[in-house]
């Protein structure tokens, strides 16, 4: 089978899909039977996506979904394809184009959506990450949730990073974000960043809610 992969550029395949499930239920003895269903459980993770602009406490909320048991998180996993592609300057560009794969596609295919070992995975994506020629896959699969904060608090914050740009900021990538998500019939939900800065009450039912339309349990950990 993997010859047809091999001579296309625009396929995946997949073997034998279904072969942990009939040696669960035949009870059938296999060689490496446990490695096996192992191999299965760790492909079928659910992909959670966060959106933002720069500046919009993204991290405080990855690091909220990385205190829970059941998580993975990737940080800004398409941050090298962007620099790459659009020729932005960074500090530390050399550095992270060595740490970080460049390929949008493999990035894709291989690291958002490839296997883990966790029930669930994390993304913290920015908005104008989403680069024209990427695979459509990154917005068909996996869950997608939008935050937001107000450019007042977000524009002076970036302006003391780098200089800012309407690129840089990414607002109507963010914007084009939420509509290719309605126009697919998946509205996605959005979270205020005010709402994280409130009190313990106020972020634990914000959370909470969002779990919720993610359809994932709410853990305590996640307001450590």
């Amino acid at each position: 089978m993997f010859w047809f992969k091999s001579l296309r550029d625009d396929i995946e395949v997949l073997d034998e899909p279904l072969n942990a499930s009939f040696l669960k239920a035949t009870g059938a003895d296999r060689p490496h039977r446990d490695e096996i269903f192992a191999s299965m459980r760790s492909s079928s993770m659910e992909v959670i996506h966060s959106w933002s602009c720069p500046r919009s406490l993204s991290t405080a909320l990855m690091y909220s979904f990385a205190q829970r048991d059941d998580i993975e998180v990737l940080d800004e996993p398409l941050n090298a394809s962007f620099l790459k592609a659009t020729g932005a300057d960074r500090p530390h560009r050399d550095e992270i184009f060595a740490s970080m794969e460049i390929d949008g596609h493999k990035v894709v295919k291989d690291i958002i959506y490839g296997p883990g070992k966790k029930k669930y995975r994390f993304c913290k994506n920015l908005a104008k990450h989403r680069i024209l020629g990427l695979p459509s896959e990154l917005m068909s699969k996996g869950k997608h949730f939008i935050l937001i904060r107000n450019p007042v608090q977000i524009l002076p914050s970036f302006d003391k990073v780098i200089p800012l740009s309407f690129l840089d900021v990414g607002l109507a990538d963010l914007v084009s974000i939420y509509s290719d998500l309605c126009q697919m019939g998946t509205p996605p939900l959005v979270i205020d960043a005010d709402d994280l800065q409130r009190n313990r009450g106020f972020i634990s039912a914000t959370l909470r809610g969002l779990c919720d339309d993610l359809d994932i349990p709410f853990q305590a950990s996640m307001l450590k």
